[in-house]
């Protein structure tokens, strides 16, 4: 399974309401060897990839609601007027990754949306944004303030949000990352326990109802020192947010990755209440008891179905309204005797639930009591033996 940009809590994230700066190269031919056919004119190749999304040629990929369904690619004159805005249908065909050629006019600043499923959001949505055609203003003011109730059963909307500089060159190449709109949770259970254990729900407090389409971080840049004693970066936060994911996915089982680089908290949600997530189990999800291989006990081994949550923030501390922030988890269960129990305690290791956080937790049954180790940044890779 791949990427949701990481925490066991994966922490990687959407897109932005500041000025970005986009992997971007310039060449002098057209692209594909095309002829430029308008000197005031530029040839932009724009790929969109989504955050998170691995490049190793593996084959399982992301699954299919975490990808492009749908794809919108708005281009901004500095005057905030639309010079691009196209909307692309993947119908039966889904993408983690998809380049689109444009002219746009050179020697500007331009602001570039790009939004994935945004039928998702709602019907009205789409078509509201489909009226934005060349030379009309205040597309911005329809998108970047724009609150939703999510879904998650319907493809997850993505999105960023990004400014390019245009000059004179014939050709102008970038890549760009969409975020997910959402958290996403994976419960993995082992059980030490003689006996099999049913779990019934997992619930997640304290949770917001609604989010922004494109999130509020307050601050465009993260710092970032490659090694320690090392020069230390100032990065856009998407392109941090790359470059953790991917030491992630080397280091799967550092649970002080994500204090040692760093946390996102300094962003707003909407104004919106705050519930308690309950997620039922599927009918009779249960982890086995211990097994004996030789003598040698084998624990029980069970993964709950992923779920989505939307971004939130619950402050520890509400006089610092970009501090750190706590949840909470609770696990209603069956045992073996057909008592029903309920555990609840914080996360010890979620210090904020920015979008595309992946929020991977291993909880062991014991003979009394239970275990539960979120190891933050970590790539989770589901393994035969956890039922998938």
């Amino acid at each position: 399974m791949k990427r949701f940009s990481h925490h066991i809590i994966k922490l990687a994230s959407a897109c932005c309401l500041i000025a970005a700066a986009p992997a971007c190269s310039t060449r002098e031919a057209g692209l594909a060897d095309e002829p430029q056919r308008d000197e005031g004119r530029v040839r932009l190749g724009l790929t969109a990839e989504i955050l998170g999304e691995a490049r190793s040629g593996e084959a399982a990929g992301l699954p299919d609601n975490e990808k492009m369904h749908t794809l919108r690619i708005v281009i901004l004159h500095p005057d905030g007027t639309v010079e691009h805005n196209q909307f692309i249908d993947f119908g039966h065909g889904m993408f983690s990754e998809y380049t689109q050629v444009m002219e746009v006019q050179k020697n500007e600043k331009k602001t570039i949306y790009l939004i994935a499923n945004e039928t998702s959001i709602s019907t009205d949505l789409h078509a509201a944004l489909g009226t934005y055609t060349a030379g009309k203003n205040d597309f911005k003011n329809a998108v970047d303030d724009l609150v939703f109730t999510p879904d998650y059963t319907q493809p997850l909307p993505m999105s960023s949000k990004y400014e390019v500089e245009i000059r004179e060159e014939a050709q102008k190449e970038c890549r760009f990352y969409l975020v997910h709109a959402a958290a996403k949770f994976t419960f993995r259970f082992i059980n030490k326990r003689e006996g099999a254990v049913a779990v019934n729900s997992v619930a997640v407090a304290e949770i917001a109802e609604k989010s922004y389409l494109l999130p509020r971080k307050i601050a465009p840049t993260m710092k970032f020192q490659e090694t320690e004693g090392g020069a230390v970066e100032e990065l856009y936060w998407i392109e941090w947010l790359k470059k953790v994911s991917d030491e992630a996915q080397q280091n799967p089982d550092d649970k002080e990755l994500a204090d040692k680089r760093g946390w996102i908290q300094d962003y707003d949600i909407p104004p919106t209440t705050h519930r308690t997530a309950v997620m039922e189990a599927p009918q009779e999800f249960r982890v086995a008891g211990l097994t004996y291989d030789m003598g040698v006990p084998k624990p029980g081994l069970a993964t709950y179905p992923a779920f989505y949550l939307p971004e939130s923030k619950d402050l520890k501390d509400s006089s610092n309204p970009y501090g750190e922030q706590e949840y909470t988890l609770t696990l209603h269960v069956t045992d073996a005797n057909n008592a029903k129990k309920t555990f609840s305690r914080p996360f010890d290791n979620l210090k904020a639930l920015f979008r595309n956080t992946h929020v991977a937790v291993d909880i062991t049954f014991l003979e009394k009591g239970i275990q539960v180790d979120v190891t933050p940044y970590s790539e989770v890779v589901l393994e035969p033996e956890f039922g998938l």
